[in-house]
């Protein structure tokens, strides 16, 4: 603040550097889940029911009408994973956890125990929601991988939640469903990210 600021009561505003932050945008609620591994059977059988829907609704324009998913029978918020174990596995790992995270286009949500959080790499974040000391959903969003480094860090990540958590991916915009306890399903995922 400079002197002219102090003698006649002027107040900067706080700049916000947008890049290091991590957002989502509506949409991409859960539309990239991470979720127990006991939905398999009901993913599987939810992307046979997107398929033929999408064939009956499509036009030369787009489509009729939309698809509104069901819950899962599962949900992650019922298996009770606590959220101090995820953050610490996953900063180990080397991911950042945000204080705040960008919603929309300027809106800022700060992260705490009743909202949104997130842990980040600059290319890859993962975002959760809790319910009390638990995590209720995760989801995801990837931009493109540019480097191995971090490659390896998000395969290993993604991995070590399919072992020590018995997750799975699924990415509901394209239908693919990805066994995290095989890294082979890993790679071939995070391969349609890098550059």
């Amino acid at each position: 603040m400079g002197l002219l600021d102090k003698i006649f009561g002027r107040k900067n505003e706080v700049k916000i550097d947008y890049t290091e932050m991590p957002f989502y945008w509506e949409d991409d609620y859960c539309q990239i889940e991470i979720v127990p591994k006991q939905n398999i059977e009901n993913i599987k059988y939810s992307i046979k029911q997107i398929d033929n829907f999408t064939e009956s609704t499509k036009t030369e324009y787009g489509f009729t009408d939309i698809f509104i998913r069901k819950g899962l029978p599962f949900p992650t918020k019922n298996e009770e994973y606590r959220i101090d174990a995820f953050e610490k596995l996953l900063v180990e790992k080397g991911f950042k956890k945000a204080t705040q995270i960008r919603y929309e286009s300027y809106t800022i949500i700060n992260c705490s125990n009743k909202t949104s959080n997130a842990l980040s790499l600059p290319c890859f974040n993962f975002f959760y929601d809790c319910d009390e000391e638990f995590l209720k959903n995760i989801w995801i969003s990837t931009s493109l991988i540019t480097s191995k480094e971090h490659f390896d860090i998000i395969s290993e990540t993604l991995y070590e939640l399919g072992e020590s958590y018995e997750l799975i991916l699924i990415n509901w915009n394209s239908c693919e469903l990805v066994d995290l306890s095989n890294r082979n399903q890993i790679k071939d995922y995070l391969m349609n990210y890098w550059k």
